[in-house]
């Protein structure tokens, strides 16, 4: 009880009580979600199991061509995430970004195999064998070589390309 100019006051403890910054900060939040959801392709937000109305609302927004238009649809969606459970639709955001990053990192490696093959590292060359018993080392060799000529007479690189296809069946075998 709390004397304010004479009078009882009451408060009463809330554990549900929010602040309306709070609020906001959540609603943000939650608004980002939606957001980064919506930057998928219609295929993949599919497999994160909305709730048909939700699923319904991102299918017409992909329709949407005007930008007013968006951002307006987009303030909706977020509205209607903050009455679904939106931890699972996080978890899967994150798990589709870890897997952008390695699938980055494994490419950026590849090429940098690439790379040092064309520069005539033998250590390259060793490090290949010893990671990839199953190599036809002739058929690299070759694609090294072709990839050399091409870069020497200032051709279009399709053996660099065909290079790199082999070294990622090479990882991915």
């Amino acid at each position: 009880m709390v004397t304010d100019n004479g009078q009882d006051v009451e408060f009463e403890e809330d554990d549900g009580y929010l602040s309306r910054s709070e609020k906001k900060r959540r609603s943000t939040a939650i608004q980002k979600i939606g957001e980064e959801l919506a930057s998928y392709p219609i295929s993949a937000i599919r497999s994160f199991n909305l709730p048909d109305f939700l699923m319904q609302e991102y299918e017409e927004l992909h329709t949407i061509t005007k930008h007013e238009a968006k951002r307006r649809k987009m303030q909706y969606i977020g509205k209607m995430l903050r009455e679904v459970d939106i931890e699972p639709i996080r978890a899967r955001i994150e798990e589709a970004q870890e897997g952008k990053a390695a699938q980055s990192a494994d490419f950026h490696h590849l090429e940098r195999l690439r790379e040092r093959l064309i520069q005539g590292d033998k250590e390259a060359l060793s490090t290949i064998v010893e990671s990839y018993p199953n190599v036809d080392l002739q058929k690299l060799r070759q694609l090294v070589r072709n990839t050399k000529k091409e870069m020497e007479k200032e051709k279009p690189l399709k053996s660099s390309k065909l290079l790199f296809r082999y070294l990622r069946e090479l990882d991915q075998g």
